[in-house]
């Protein structure tokens, strides 16, 4: 073969290669064009987009609502696991593989920025979305202050309640003034601490036995039991548990005295400081002399380790109408949702087809500490951006402000049941309305954001550790301490931080 043709066909086939990637067409606000008569940016001529998600319902509504304010700009979607979307496109994005916007978790933010493949977002979209947004929606996608992604749907836990379990419960003694005949109205009453609450379902041993009732519709709350070897009424984490096995569930109870992860702003990852006073004063009075450890628990007697106490048994027990009270998310509810259907088939709790959720279950901001302060809870977010190495920019921050619109924040509730991360539910039909939405978003008001530091990726399991060295390990709470403490700073040397 021809020596020149040779090294003429290998420069084509490099040409070609080369030809398919996408190069970074804009990467400041200044290479953006906006029309301000028209209020958005202008769409690339030709331009085609693409977006990652992960409900095709709601793509296919996405799309449809698109193309009648877009119709020459023409929108697909791909089902993907959004958990997956930022490591995908750490490799395919400057290969030009993926799409131009994608949905993603909070925590993937901070790995989306520090890899440079997140479009840092326009003033005119960051002053927007803190206009519109919760506060602890939309930190969690900003670092110094700059925005790199927008806030879609929140997530964070509450207190959630079975009604019919809580109404058999009698009231809990409690230094507030209350005239309530039984747990639910003190509960939805707001007339009783956190530390009364634990204290006072600790002095029934945890079970309905122990609190001398019996509950309604006993038999459809554990009929299965016998036969699939679930845990029977005999229970003894019945009326109330959650994941122990977790951090993000765990982390209200030490912020009673003012301890923050990271200190106010999260984003300080010298203030990990679980040594401090703060989480020593908070743990014992959140714990008081009932909690102890596997030995002594009062609250959780008979529990061998803190590890057993995970998805199973605890919402997935309250999903099936076991257990009263458990501390926990609106995902929670949405499974409850989807098996309203069969429940009203069957007529199991007395449900009909007049009947509500909201009849049989609640949502509410967690009880304040006896200090009158509130639970600081982490707050959740589904969030999207924009791939810094699109083709579209202008008409990807289109895309980016349209599915933050009050008009897809209706089918996100709608299609998809997640909490829109709006400052003002009234503007999404039926949100002020559900009170169990409601409840989400009132505990929202005291959630802070998930850091959005490298650090925080590491601080998951020595916050974990901090109650398995309690429980478990039986350790002093100072011990406790210090072990989380070692286990946070070995994993920072390890990571080679």
């Amino acid at each position: 073969m021809n020596k020149y043709f040779s090294i003429g066909l290998v420069l084509l086939l490099l040409l070609s290669i080369t030809g398919c990637k996408k190069g970074v067409t804009a990467k400041f606000e200044e290479d953006l064009k906006w029309d301000e008569t028209m209020g958005h940016y202008i769409n690339e001529k030709n331009a085609k987009l693409s977006i990652w998600l992960d409900n095709e319902d709601y793509g296919d509504k996405l799309i449809e609502l698109w193309n009648e304010k877009y119709p020459d700009v023409e929108l697909t979607y791909e089902k993907r696991d959004i958990n997956d979307n930022v490591t995908k496109l750490k490799l395919d994005a400057p290969a030009g593989l993926g799409a131009d916007v994608f949905y993603m978790p909070h925590n993937a933010v901070v790995d989306g920025r520090e890899a440079g493949i997140l479009f840092q977002l326009p003033n005119k979209i960051k002053d927007y979305i803190m206009d519109v947004s919760q506060e602890s929606s939309y930190k969690v996608a900003m670092y110094e202050g700059d925005m790199y992604a927008v806030p879609d749907s929140i997530e964070n836990i509450a207190m959630t309640y079975n009604k019919q379990i809580l109404t058999a419960l009698p009231a809990l003694p409690t230094v507030l003034n209350t005239n309530a005949s039984n747990l639910l109205e003190q509960i939805e009453n707001e007339e009783i601490y956190l530390e009364e609450l634990f204290s006072g379902v600790a002095s029934w041993g945890n079970s309905y036995a122990g609190a001398g009732v019996e509950i309604p519709y006993i038999e459809d709350r554990f009929y299965k039991a016998e036969t699939e070897g679930e845990a029977d009424s005999e229970d003894k984490h019945t009326i109330m548990v959650w994941q122990l096995y977790d951090a993000y569930h765990n982390y209200p109870f030490i912020t009673r005295d003012g301890y923050r992860v990271f200190g106010e702003d999260n984003n300080d990852p010298s203030q990990f400081s679980i040594t401090s006073e703060k989480v020593t004063t908070s743990i014992k009075a959140v714990t008081g002399d009932w909690y102890g450890n596997k030995q002594d628990s009062k609250l959780f007697p008979g529990l061998a380790t803190v590890e057993d106490i995970g998805w199973d048994q605890g919402p997935s027990r309250f999903q099936k109408g076991q257990i009263g009270i458990t501390i926990t998310g609106p995902w929670v509810m949405a499974d409850i949702k989807s098996n309203w259907k069969t429940w009203v088939e069957e007529g199991r709790f007395g449900i009909t087809q007049d009947t509500k959720m909201s009849d049989i279950f609640g949502v509410k901001a967690l009880p304040k500490f006896s200090n009158n302060q509130n639970p600081i809870t982490f707050s959740g977010v589904r969030t999207a951006g924009v791939n810094i190495y699109t083709n579209y920019p202008n008409a990807s921050m289109n895309l980016l402000l349209f599915i933050t619109s009050d008009e897809i924040m209706k089918e996100v509730y709608d299609i998809l049941g997640n909490i829109p991360a709006v400052k003002d539910s009234s503007k999404i039909p039926g949100l002020s309305e559900d009170t169990i939405s409601q409840g989400f978003l009132a505990q929202a008001v005291y959630s802070h954001p998930m850091p959005v530091i490298q650090e925080g990726n590491y601080m998951w399991d020595p916050l974990r550790d901090l109650w398995t060295n309690l429980f478990d390990a039986q350790m002093t709470i100072k011990e406790a301490q210090s072990k989380s403490q070692e286990d946070y700073e070995r994993i920072l040397r390890d990571a080679g931080k």
